[in-house]
């Protein structure tokens, strides 16, 4: 698979749940170390990139939606993500399959910028991993 496929780009991993951590650790989760390089020991691995298994990720290809006070339907969700409206039916049909009827929080992730590996966590910071989608 070439990673420089563009249309690899216009596709989305997405992750839905509920996660009411403090804003402070939910953020954490995400937070790169930019106070040492890579390869060296200091280098503190994010909790997303650990999840996934990879030491850095490219933070212009994530998307990370402020998360509701509280649980809301998927719509709300699903409304401010990064999902092609056709994709939307599907995205619910998975999050019903999932169990997951409402929510308080949702990101993204490009595939091109990523590759997610099998079999998938069973949780990121509390949200699960819905699947590979089109994006808008």
């Amino acid at each position: 698979m070439d990673p420089y496929d563009i249309e690899r780009y216009e596709k989305v991993h997405i992750w839905v749940g509920t996660n009411f951590d403090s804003e402070a650790d939910y953020s954490k989760y995400f937070e790169l170390d930019h106070s040492a390089e890579l390869d060296e020991p200091a280098y503190q691995v994010c909790g997303f990139c650990k999840d996934l298994g990879i030491r850095w990720y490219d933070e212009d290809f994530i998307g990370i939606i402020p998360r509701s006070a509280k649980e809301v339907e998927l719509d709300e969700i699903l409304y401010e993500s990064a999902i092609d409206p056709s994709e939307l039916k599907s995205v619910k049909a998975e999050c019903e399959k999932l169990g997951i009827k409402r929510a308080n929080a949702i990101f993204w992730y490009s595939d091109g910028g990523i590759s997610i590996p099998h079999p998938y966590k069973a949780t990121c910071n509390g949200l699960i991993y819905i699947g590979l989608f089109q994006g808008n």
